[in-house]
């Protein structure tokens, strides 16, 4: 027979096991928490995979070409360089190869069937090319440079003229007896009313005195006779003697 306290223990120990079971089997049993996955992508079609690739293709594609066409552009240009600069270096040496075979036709006389009497005289500034190249001593090359020249000048007002260097080596000794001048044809400038670029367009003038003619004709509004250019320091009196017959003060 059990003594009272240990039915008293025994008690105690299956309340507490009631309990127990009770608890266990009235408390709601917790899940456990899983993480968030991340949800799975779809996997793309066979059609989009081609498009993108298509597209891939392209911008590499247009890339590959941009750069192919940088580079022949690059050859391009160095080739069409060197290609003009051979054009310049032949052009010299055809125009040396034609300056100095016209120097030597005009020395020796060479090639004029035609030439003019003795006793006929050109106006030397209103001859054309054609009836220069009828004295010999002038060919084709070096009249035209005497009728460029007499372009630039506005005309020649004396023979001794033809002397000067632009037209050298003219030999002017054999060719003043042909020519005559007549002041009438000669075309003045009108200082008053030319700018800069006209008048250093001149020959007879340079930048540095066209510019200082056209500041002078601002300061005194209107310029009266060749006097006026004579307080200029650029001026020397040979050169306003020289330049005097193309100017007017109108």
């Amino acid at each position: 027979m059990l003594s009272k306290e240990q039915r008293i223990a025994a008690l105690i120990l299956v309340s507490i096991a009631l309990v127990g079971w009770i608890v266990y089997a009235v408390w709601p049993s917790r899940q456990p928490v899983l993480p968030d996955l991340p949800e799975k992508k779809p996997r793309r079609s066979w059609e989009e995979r081609k498009d993108s690739m298509r597209l891939v293709d392209s911008l590499r594609y247009a890339q590959w070409a941009a750069e192919r066409e940088q580079r022949y552009d690059s050859f391009r240009l160095a080739d069409s360089m060197r290609r003009d600069e051979w054009k310049r270096i032949r052009q010299q040496q055809y125009d040396s190869f034609r300056i100095a075979d016209s120097l030597w036709r005009d020395s020796v006389g060479f090639r004029f069937p035609k030439r003019i009497k003795k006793d006929t005289l050109l106006n030397l500034n209103r001859c054309d090319t054609a009836e220069l190249q009828l004295i010999r001593g002038i060919g084709p090359y070096a009249a035209k440079r005497i009728a460029s020249y007499r372009e630039q000048l506005g005309g020649f007002y004396s023979l001794d003229q033809l002397s000067d260097s632009t037209l050298a080596p003219l030999h002017i000794d054999t060719l003043v007896s042909h020519f005559f001048i007549n002041p009438e044809d000669v075309r003045t400038m009108p200082v008053n009313r030319s700018s800069i670029q006209a008048l250093q367009q001149h020959p007879y003038l340079r930048f540095q005195q066209a510019k200082a003619v056209y500041n002078l004709r601002r300061q005194k509004i209107r310029l009266r006779s060749l006097d006026d250019l004579r307080t200029l320091n650029e001026f020397s009196e040979q050169e306003l003697e020289r330049l005097a017959p193309y100017l007017s003060f109108e």
